[in-house]
């Protein structure tokens, strides 16, 4: 692509016009969760509204993940023994699973969790006030990569061929032929969602955790997490330096 159709895309994207959108539903649950008055009971209405969330809910807070030792047949006891910010985290992730299966980056997809779960290891060791918050950033830091690859195959396809024959950085190639990244663009999709900066950032910056402003230790934490898991091979996140 030449210089103009470049800078095209760019503007496209990041005017949101080529996002994902978050459904209404997980947009309201976000919502509800950033006012201090909201309870558990509130939210278990919002979510029993869409019986496809709920029900990834559900089978989400059952999984040998959390580990409870009875099942949660309810939304309202989901809400009630994970916790107001871990259901927000949950339904985010539900819908980035969506987005990611959509794309059929399943290899992005282990690689991402396995940042989440390595993110919220981490958090829970240095005593972070909300550890799930960091799980969750672990598992969107990557979407700006189905971003490219959703809107922009031709272009996701020159980038991994280069990556790989040239042996660079993705985050190099994309640099050279874009002008812009992966963490840009996954940058524009948490304001697109108007996410709070403890997942904004670390999205943004996980591959410069320094320039962080606000969320500097969740976003160090992913930065390292996806370092770690990149070692141990889990999954593909597009190189694999």
């Amino acid at each position: 692509m030449n210089g103009a159709a470049i800078a095209e895309l760019k503007q496209r994207i990041s005017k949101l016009s080529e996002l994902p959108t978050l459904p209404q539903v997980v947009q309201t649950v976000v919502a509800k969760i950033a006012q201090p008055s909201t309870s558990a009971e509130d939210l278990a209405r919002v979510l029993e509204r869409d019986q496809v969330l709920a029900a990834k809910v559900l089978r989400l807070a059952n999984s040998p993940f959390y580990g409870f030792p009875s099942r949660i047949a309810s939304v309202d006891h989901a809400v009630v023994v994970l916790g107001l910010n871990v259901v927000k985290g949950l339904t985010l992730c539900a819908s980035a699973l969506d987005i990611i299966q959509e794309a059929g980056m399943h290899q992005l997809w282990r690689h991402s969790l396995g940042v989440a779960m390595t993110s919220q290891i981490i958090a829970r060791r240095l005593g972070l006030k909300n550890p799930e918050d960091v799980f969750v950033a672990g598992l969107l830091h990557d979407l700006g990569k189905v971003v490219l690859y959703l809107k922009a195959p031709e272009i996701w396809n020159q980038v991994e061929a280069l990556s790989k024959a040239n042996r660079t950085y993705m985050l190099d190639t994309e640099q050279t032929i874009l002008d812009f990244t992966h963490a840009e663009v996954a940058g524009w999709l948490a304001d697109a969602w108007h996410l709070p900066v403890v997942l904004r950032e670390p999205m943004l910056f996980h591959h410069q955790p320094a320039a962080a402003q606000t969320a500097r230790v969740q976003t160090a934490i992913v930065h390292v997490a996806d370092l770690l898991v990149k070692a141990m091979g889990c999954g593909q996140s597009g190189d694999d330096l």
